[in-house]
């Protein structure tokens, strides 16, 4: 007999099911708070400004894939599958990145959102990226647990899901993060703390962030690591700029939407009275269909006076007269847009202005005229030099093609710029002509040359304000005044490195009659290397060593520069610099030094580049202050100021003052003496405008009046349009406000008009006949 027996498989051990309250809270925490996030956020989308639309719209797409997993991955564990398809476990390791990044990022607000669950039940969306990643993590645990019990296959892991989703982000927010925070440290009032943000910028730094902070904190787009980590007022536009020209050594120049389509200079140089007269005509022309304003600063021949600035757009022409100068455009900042004036015209620093232009939104086109006197630079009496005008700053492009159109004409022989023609005037005999190239930064602008009498030592104008007065201005030799001791102050940035050599040359010709010391302003402590003139050499060798980068600012070297040089009982300092578009530290410390003993040390500055200058406008009243003139490259330019400290040396000096005696014919000159005297005499009182007495005040504003021209004078080629009606009006500064006869003829036509439309009203129409 057989027995017969049934083979047993084992039986799987009952699965566990899963309580209704787990399943509720992870549904809650890791679908429906996440999706709630998700609406909130979508919201903000539509609320925010664009420029933080497509961040905004990132972070939803990213905080999205966490409800969706963790909804596919409650269903899977509902239905029973028996393993985790790839692609889920990928979407599910990336959520659970997604979570911890913003679990991470929200913990500095978590215990107020446990208290606003209390009061308010908006706390819950603080607290939900952290109870996502339980919500998250619990389902995880549950699925591995189901798999286990069935038999399935082993969940993935979920560390690539993870580290992809920490790529992402790390690759949105770290770039915006990093660059703010470096800038805010940049911006740090302590030295190790500013010197430690211009170092995590130069390695970690996005100079495209960089540039829109410098426009305003708005322009860049939003980054939650930046808004929930960094407390406190974010990096200002001001603060921005100063630090990006600190790293970079580029002054930052906002953008208008505007360009420079064509530019002409014309004028005439009298080189018997040592002065010329220009007036540069400018067209610029809309780029696009809305403006900013425009604005640009212009450098002048050294002791040039401005006499007439004119704006003409489509509502009119406007005039402007010279004013004030931060001040005067800190005015104009608290006024809105449509009250401010067309064109205002402010003083930059000596022989610099600010033009700032509010042009009328429906036009195209803009022409602007600068007219202008100055002084010839006279090196030697039968040689006189003019420098024309050239753009320091500017917020608006140049045409590539672009040449400016120079026409100056004189009685005496001219001599041009290269690529000039000398050529007979239309109106005077010499004449030279020609198309000149914008100059590169480094590069001065284009120089004229008159060729005049040795002989001629005096000329006049009359003086209007006066009977029977006059301006006589005598040219004579003088002995120069010899500092015994100079400061020779180098700018360490890095607009100067292509003038390393040209400045090292230069030390092989430091006069040997005086005390000569030369202070870098870079990024170490200043200090005086003195000049040995046993060994100049050693000079060179260490002009040459000089470490040119970044943006420095100069005013602790100038401060150290003067007391040095006022250690001696005439002391001078030389100031060769690059821009310097940040508001200078020790600046008060100098201007105190200057004030309190203002011909104690004289300042010459040498502009080896171009640029926006903060700290020259801040010295503007400084009388000890002058400008070295660029008629040459840099070497030659400081070799002839340091020459002219030698033994013996003497100096052409070209002296104006008010007369009333009777002056000869055959000398008079025009009135732009007179205009260059009262300029002249308005900087001196200016100077001292904090003490000036009531009569000073009284007098500077006659000056102010007394070198504007008062009428317009005829340039070649120009074709006045004539300005009627409204605009004119408009252009005169006139309200227009109607006469009191047309109010009343009006109001007597509305009540007639009126009393007509009630009779008829009230009395019925006759019956049409049928």
């Amino acid at each position: 007999m057989i027995d017969h027996h049934e083979s047993v498989s084992p039986t799987p051990a009952p699965r566990q099911a899963v309580r209704f309250s787990v399943r509720a809270a992870i549904w809650f925490a890791g679908v429906i708070l996440p999706v709630i996030a998700v609406a909130v956020l979508l919201i903000g989308v539509f609320w925010a400004q664009m420029i933080h639309l497509l961040t905004l719209s990132a972070h939803l797409f990213l905080i999205a894939s966490v409800p969706l997993a963790n909804a596919q991955l409650m269903i899977a564990l509902k239905s029973g599958q028996p393993s985790l398809s790839r692609p889920l476990a990928l979407l599910h390791g990336f959520a659970i990145g997604i979570s911890a990044f913003f679990t991470v990022l929200f913990l500095p607000v978590t215990l107020g959102g446990v208290a606003m669950i209390i009061y308010f039940g908006i706390g819950l969306l603080l607290l939900a990226p952290l109870l996502s990643l339980v919500a998250t993590l619990a389902a995880r645990r549950l699925l591995r647990r189901r798999l286990l019990e069935t038999g399935g296959a082993p969940l993935p892991s979920a560390w690539p899901g993870a580290l992809l989703a920490l790529a992402i982000v790390g690759a949105m927010e770290l770039p915006t993060a990093i660059t703010r925070l470096g800038m805010r440290m940049a911006a740090d009032k302590a030295h190790a703390t500013s010197a430690n943000g211009i170092r995590l910028l130069r390695y970690l730094g996005n100079e495209d962030i960089m540039l829109r902070l410098c426009h305003g904190d708005g322009n860049v787009g939003l980054d939650l690591t930046s808004s929930m980590l960094m407390k406190g007022p974010g990096t200002s536009a001001e603060e921005a700029r100063a630090v990006y020209y600190r790293l970079t050594g580029t002054p930052f120049s906002d953008v208008a939407n505007l360009r420079l389509a064509s530019s002409r200079i014309d004028g005439t140089l009298d080189a018997r009275a040592a002065l010329g007269s220009l007036e540069w005509t400018m067209v610029l022309r809309k780029e696009k269909y809305h403006w900013k304003e425009a604005r640009a600063q212009v450098t002048l021949q050294a002791g040039a006076v401005v006499t007439r600035v004119t704006l003409r757009d489509d509502s009119g022409e406007h005039e402007a007269t010279v004013s004030g100068g931060a001040q005067a455009r800190a005015e104009r900042e608290k006024t809105g847009w449509s009250n401010r004036p067309p064109i205002l015209v402010t003083t930059a620093g000596k022989d610099r202005i600010m033009l700032e232009l509010r042009p009328d939104q429906k036009g195209s086109e803009l022409t602007l005229r600068i007219a202008m006197t100055a002084p010839l630079v006279l090196n030697e009496a039968r040689l006189g030099y003019l420098q024309l005008p050239a753009f320091s700053e500017r917020n608006f492009e140049i045409a590539p093609a672009l040449r400016h159109a120079v026409s100056l004409e004189s009685a005496s022989a001219l001599q041009g710029a290269p690529g000039m023609r000398e050529e007979t005037g239309a109106t005077l005999p010499f004449a030279v002509r020609g198309d000149l190239a914008e100059p590169l930064p480094g590069v001065g602008a284009a120089i004229i040359s008159a060729w005049r009498a040795s002989d001629d030592a005096q000329a006049w104008s009359p003086d209007p304000t006066v009977q029977n007065g006059a301006i006589v201005q005598t040219i004579s030799q003088k002995a120069a005044r010899i500092p015994r001791r100079v400061a020779l102050v180098i700018d360490g940035s890095m607009a100067l490195a292509a003038q390393r050599e040209q400045l090292a040359r230069a030390a092989t010709s430091f006069p040997g009659n005086v005390e000569l010391g030369v202070i870098v302003a870079g990024s170490e402590a200043p200090q005086v290397f003195l000049h040995d003139h046993s060994d100049s050499l050693a000079s060179v060798r260490h002009l040459q060593d000089i470490t040119y980068e970044e943006g420095h600012d100069n005013s602790a070297a100038l401060l150290m520069a003067w007391e040095w040089a006022a250690a001696s009982s005439d002391g001078a300092v030389v100031w060769v610099h690059g821009p310097q578009p940040i508001m200078p530290r020790s600046a008060n410390a100098l201007l105190q030094h200057y004030r309190q003993r203002p011909d104690q040390v004289r300042m010459f500055a040498l502009e080896a580049v171009t640029g926006p200058n903060v700290l020259w406008e801040r010295m503007e009243d400084v009388a000890a202050l002058s400008r070295v003139p660029r008629i040459g490259s840099l070497h030659d330019d400081l070799v002839r100021l340091l020459s002219g400290w030698k033994p013996g040396a003497r100096q052409i000096v070209a002296e104006r003052r008010a007369s009333t005696d009777r002056q000869p014919a055959q000398e008079q000159t025009s009135p732009h003496l007179t205009r260059l005297w009262a300029g002249e005499r308005a900087a001196l009182l200016r100077a001292k405008s904090a003490l000036a007495t009531p009569q000073e005040e009284e007098q500077l504003r006659g000056l102010e009046q007394l070198k504007m021209e008062k009428t317009d004078t005829p340039v070649p080629g120009a074709q006045p349009r004539a300005i009627t009606g409204r605009k004119a009006a408009q252009a005169a500064g006139m309200s227009i406000v109607p006469e009191p006869e047309t109010v009343l003829i009006t109001v007597v036509a509305l009540a007639v008009l009126g009393w007509r439309m009630r009779f008829h009203l009230r009395t019925p129409y006759p019956a049409s006949p049928e």
